[in-house]
């Protein structure tokens, strides 16, 4: 599914790093993350983007507050969210005080930055994309036509197929 959300886009290149595992084990970001993180070079630079809504949910991940050490991340702004919310999920002990970069839109944590990035009003979260082919409904428009054919053609979220995420 991420190929054919990709095919559109030169710029974008799907990775098969969290692809399905033959023995059925999860993946967990942060250990995608650990393992991103070492094969890039000196002047690399991994952000974890995401959209708000998926970030308020962060608390539940696994080491989620690992994941905040590891990598800076992009939280994009979603219609319906107050930003001032990304505060109240980062615990204080991995906020830094004082030194480096900072601003409305930049919270410094202890080994990384967090970035709101805002004007971004994408009503398309992946938990309503799920919830709106669930009820029966059409997502046109919310993903590409590529991704809905395969969603139809597959029968995904319908009654009995949520997937579960995280």
């Amino acid at each position: 599914m991420v190929a054919l959300a990709c095919a559109g886009n030169p710029g974008f290149v799907p990775s098969l790093l969290e692809a399905p595992r033959t023995d059925g084990r999860l993946h967990y970001s942060v250990a995608t993350t650990k393992k991103v993180t070492r094969s890039l070079g000196p002047k690399d630079h991994l952000f974890f983007l995401l959209g708000l809504d998926a970030f308020l949910d962060l608390p539940h991940w696994k080491e989620y507050q690992r994941l905040l050490d590891l990598v800076d991340f992009i939280v994009v702004s979603r219609p319906g969210f107050s930003n001032t919310q990304v505060t109240s999920i980062v615990p204080p002990s991995l906020v830094r005080r004082g030194k480096g970069k900072s601003g409305p839109d930049t919270i410094p944590l202890r080994k990384s930055l967090l970035h709101i990035l805002r004007g971004v009003d994408v009503p398309a979260a992946s938990h309503k994309i799920r919830a709106t082919i669930h009820a029966g409904r059409r997502v046109a428009g919310l993903v590409p036509p590529l991704v809905e054919e395969y969603i139809l053609k597959e029968g995904l979220y319908r009654s009995g197929r949520m997937a579960k995420t995280r």
